[in-house]
């Protein structure tokens, strides 16, 4: 073991004994120190061979940290399990520490602002439960906010920071400053003169700082913020000018961010070798440190760059790349852009392969009048041919999506169930022609009924596919309890492997005074309580259905009372835009429940489609909407 690691253990050793006398534990740690995070992690086998306890909660929550800037699914991994230990040992303390560093984790590197979301508002709640102060949580809410688009709550909530900002900045003396992250969140929305004029303050601020303790962010910030004004030279200057800092501080995200910038700003300036060069080195940067969006974004510009050279091979390559991560972010909205520019590269490459044979004919040595009069004629044949093929080729996909609603459709049920004491409602629209939602129902011999909504990824025929395995897996249910029923499910959609496709699905047993919920990553559950006129947004958390082989899910059992509602829903609803790109919101959806929740389960579905298809103002929704209402008489 190195020199570091064994001294970590000798800590931990200790630690036994001095944790354990109400010792407080130190939450600041230098993610920048190589060494330090090197001996921890290399003390991975020995802190997980150690007994479930605070100490051990609180060295997982380090060992997430240590692989924070190298590896973010293995700090998520080791976060979750600080959090699952911290829960169980009543370790309320590192809670919020853990939730903070998992909401950076999903938003700074998964590109999941919803998850961000969902942890950055408990970390708040956390801190507010245990009577500490802390900037943090609306700092990071707001970032989740810039980043999701939503330009009213972001600007709301940088109007409560930036007075102090700056002083916040020198009073931490932290080179991660407060003023730079407002630049980053300006720019985020578009508001590229404010981010310039924060993050020239965050560089004043760097200037107090001892030159190895700089920061680089801002200038990449600043970088950015003159790509987006199409003001390429100042932004390479910028980009020069804080490169060695970046990579100095050794944070990968940052440094493959300001690859991307480069890569944009010399693509802008028409410099074709350099923009592939910097979009290469941001690509196996982000694939090294599972940096979705520099992924995602360097393997974008590296297909536009190779379809304009017609370098098809290489395109195609990373337009698959793109595409499959799209799909695997759950970007539904962005796949019918995908099919369109798939199918705009098979045209070109069909264009291409008609010159090819065009240049054959000219070879041959008829007269020139010939070959003008014979070209003419085979291009507007080919050209006539072209369009009889793409007729026939548009309804073939025709039919076969025809026949794939059909399926998706007759796998849905019929008829609500019929009991006695409760009122069933259910509604479904799909944004495409086969959607990926799916709800069904099930009764266990009067005795049990099982309500289940799920989302599969993508659309169209793949997703089809995922909710006829799903269905079949569901066949003959058992009265077990919910969880053992996804644990079960998830076995059979993973042993059948259908590649990056997922089904996330939620499953409610309802039973003659409770109901219990299981979920896999679907959204809240509501559950309005009539007695008190009150609505519980219940989330549990966990992977999607053929994620990982032996998942075990958890559970969460409630009582169930005359007037009582649940309302089981895909995310379409509370993610659905309106025309400034801000989403419906999960809060606006609950506040409605609860002012609703008189109603029947139809008047409930009538009344959140109504309202929904307000803030849509006609436009097309990107994502399908399901509900699922049941109350009880």
């Amino acid at each position: 073991m190195k020199k570091y690691a064994l001294i970590l253990v000798l800590i931990v050793l200790a630690s036994q004994n001095a944790f354990s006398q109400e010792k407080k534990y130190d939450f600041n740690f230098d993610r920048f120190n190589s060494k330090m995070t090197k001996s921890i992690k290399d003390s991975t086998s020995f802190i997980l061979a150690l007994p479930d306890s605070k100490d051990k909660s609180y060295l997982f929550y380090k060992l997430g940290g240590a692989h924070f800037f190298s590896n973010s699914d293995s700090a998520i991994y080791y976060f979750k399990l600080a959090e699952k230990i911290a829960q169980t040992t009543t370790f309320q303390e590192i809670l919020p520490e853990i939730h903070g560093d998992l909401a950076n984790a999903y938003g700074m590197m998964k590109s999941n602002q919803s998850i961000a979301l969902y942890y950055n508002t408990l970390t708040k709640q956390e801190y507010e439960n245990l009577k500490i102060k802390q900037i943090y949580p609306d700092f990071n809410i707001m970032v989740t906010y810039s980043h999701m688009g939503s330009s009213t709550k972001t600007k709301k909530l940088l109007d409560k920071i930036t007075p102090t900002v700056t002083a916040e900045s020198y009073r931490s003396g932290n080179m991660i400053s407060f003023v730079g992250m407002v630049g980053q969140a300006f720019n985020t929305i578009n508001e590229q003169d404010s981010a310039i004029k924060y993050s020239l303050l965050a560089l004043e601020f760097n200037q107090t700082l001892p030159e190895k303790g700089r920061w680089g962010f801002p200038y990449f910030v600043l970088a950015d913020a003159y790509l987006q004004k199409n003001e390429y030279k100042k932004s390479l200057n910028y980009f020069y000018s804080g490169l060695k800092y970046i990579m100095a501080n050794g944070f990968e995200k940052d440094i493959a961010q300001v690859y991307m910038c480069a890569a944009n700003t010399h693509f802008g300036l028409k410099n074709t070798d350099s923009s592939i060069y910097y979009s290469k080195l941001c690509y196996n940067l982000s694939s090294k440190i599972s940096y979705n969006e520099g992924i995602l974004k360097s393997s974008q510009l590296l297909f536009s760059i190779y379809n304009q050279q017609n370098k098809i091979d290489s395109s195609f390559k990373y337009l698959q790349i793109s595409s499959s991560l799209k799909d695997t972010l759950a970007s539904k909205n962005k796949v019918n852009d995908i099919d369109n520019i798939t199918l705009n590269e098979s045209i070109r490459e069909q264009e291409k392969e008609n010159q090819e044979k065009q240049k054959n004919r000219l070879i041959i040595g008829f007269t020139l009048f010939f070959i003008i009069g014979f070209t003419g004629y085979t291009i507007y044949n080919k050209q006539k041919q072209k369009e009889r093929a793409r007729k026939r080729e548009e309804a073939r996909k025709n039919k076969e999506l025809q026949a794939a609603r059909d399926l998706q459709l007759s796998m849905l049920p019929k008829k609500v169930p019929q009991i006695a004491n409760l009122d069933i409602a259910s509604f479904i629209r799909s944004s495409t022609e086969v959607g990926g939602d799916y709800y069904d129902f099930f009764e266990h011999k009067g005795t049990a009924l099982y309500s289940i909504c799920g989302d599969a990824t993508g659309h169209g025929v793949a997703s089809g596919m995922m909710v006829s395995v799903t269905k079949a897996g569901l066949n003959g249910i058992d009265a077990l309890p919910a969880n053992t029923i996804l644990h079960k499910l998830n076995n059979v959609v993973k042993n059948i492997d259908l590649g990056t496709l997922r089904m996330s699905l939620n499953i409610v047993q309802i039973k003659p005074t409770e109901f219990e919920l299981s979920s896999a990553a679907m959204p809240p559950v509501y559950h309005y309580v009539a007695a008190s006129n009150k609505v519980e947004e219940i989330l549990i958390k966990g992977l999607p259905l053929g994620g990982l082989r032996e998942e075990h899910f958890d559970s969460i059992t409630r009582s169930f009372n005359a007037g009582d509602i649940i309302i089981q829903l895909s995310d379409g609803l509370p993610e659905a835009p309106n025309l400034t790109g801000e989403m419906y919101d999960y809060e606006r959806l609950r506040l409605l429940i609860e002012s609703n929740g008189k109603k029947t389960a139809q008047g409930m579905i009538d009344t959140l489609m109504a309202s929904v298809d307000e803030w849509l103002q006609g436009q097309h929704n990107p994502d399908d909407i399901t509900l699922v209402v049941i109350k009880k008489k």
